[in-house]
């Protein structure tokens, strides 16, 4: 999956989360029921092709109604792995776990749907000025600004739906004139992923598709160098796809091409989402079109790759249960056509 560029499973519109339609009970029932009769009528001519013309709409139906895992869910995945810091951004500024309340610095933020459909639980961006911002990023990334920083990160963003030519933050730290090398950003370059951390730029060959909500994580360890056990991990996936599709990648800290072994992550300055940390400019939004981050968390330790998977898992969809009776009331009709079938033989 290295290098390749993202497929999109679900679009959606402006900060608003899909609407996926509902089967009524009574038309699954008529569906199921008529899909048996048609396929076993006219003495079972043409079964195989009704049948596999009843399958096909079966599951056409079937996949148009699912919705997402709830909310309560992946925040329970979260909270279950100790965060020292999480900020749902669920119609409030106000972390559930930690110090530290996002201010707007600038007009141009609110709440609105997040991933899940939930009314006002994700925070947008109407303008490239408008950002949240927390005075003490130390208190979001742990030793921020410090030599010996270790920690994890993870959160949701929703792509603007417009194609980006320029670059947008989705956050940054340390990412100021005069850095020397303290850094810690998530941007988009146009289309790319891009990652300041150190005195890197790691430009990934990951591009995301615009109206697109993504699931990125960080794990590192700043707190020795010139080995792979020191250095950051980045990941990368859409949201509602199975951990085995998400992508990875790691940059060493010391040593030729990687971080300087004396780089360290963030300044311990003001983390700020959307925009650079220095000033109100580079704003999470695109030609008007705002973009969304939701469900921020860190940690003082690097998770390990099943609680990174275990997360992305939590925002597969699965099915309602109207589409598992209409599966079984397809399942009925297909058992229907095999003792038609069976006594058009004899």
């Amino acid at each position: 999956m290295k290098g390749e560029e993202l497929s999109t499973t679900q679009t959606q519109s402006e900060g608003v989360a899909e609407q996926r339609r509902d089967i009524p009970w009574s038309y699954s029932l008529r569906f199921g029921h008529g899909i048996a009769m048609n396929t076993t009528e006219r003495k079972g001519r043409d079964l195989r092709m009704k049948t596999c013309l009843a399958i096909a709409i079966s599951l056409a139906f079937a996949t148009a109604a699912v919705r997402g895992q709830n909310l309560a869910a992946y925040q329970s995945t979260v909270t279950g792995q100790s965060p020292m810091y999480y900020n749902s951004l669920d119609n409030s500024y106000v972390p559930t776990i930690g110090t530290g309340t996002f201010v707007p610095t600038a007009v141009g933020t609110g709440f609105t749907n997040d991933y899940f459909g939930n009314v006002s639980d994700a925070a947008f961006f109407t303008n490239t000025t408008a950002q949240l911002a927390v005075a003490a990023g130390g208190n979001i990334i742990n030793n921020s600004g410090a030599a010996n920083s270790i920690g994890s990160l993870s959160l949701l963003f929703y792509t603007p739906n417009a194609v980006n030519a320029s670059t947008r933050y989705v956050f940054s730290n340390g990412d100021v004139a005069g850095a020397n090398g303290n850094q810690y950003t998530l941007e988009l370059v146009g289309q790319v992923v891009t990652i300041k951390a150190g005195n890197k730029t790691i430009t990934t060959p990951w591009t995301v598709t615009p109206g697109t909500w993504y699931y990125y994580a960080a794990t590192w360890d700043f707190s020795g160098a010139n080995s792979s056990a020191y250095g950051i991990t980045n990941y990368l996936a859409v949201a509602g796809q199975a951990s085995n599709t998400i992508l990875s990648s790691f940059t060493q800290r010391g040593g030729t091409g990687n971080i300087s072994s004396t780089a360290i992550l963030g300044n311990g300055g003001t983390f700020t989402i959307s925009a650079i940390q220095s000033d109100a400019s580079g704003g999470f939004n695109v030609a008007g079109v705002p973009g969304l981050v939701d469900e921020l968390a860190t940690w003082n330790t690097v998770l390990a790759t099943a609680q990174i998977d275990s997360q992305l898992n939590a925002l597969i969809l699965v099915p309602e249960p109207s589409t598992l009776a209409l599966c079984g009331f397809a399942l009925t009709g297909l058992c229907a056509v095999t003792r038609r079938r069976r006594s058009l033989k004899k």
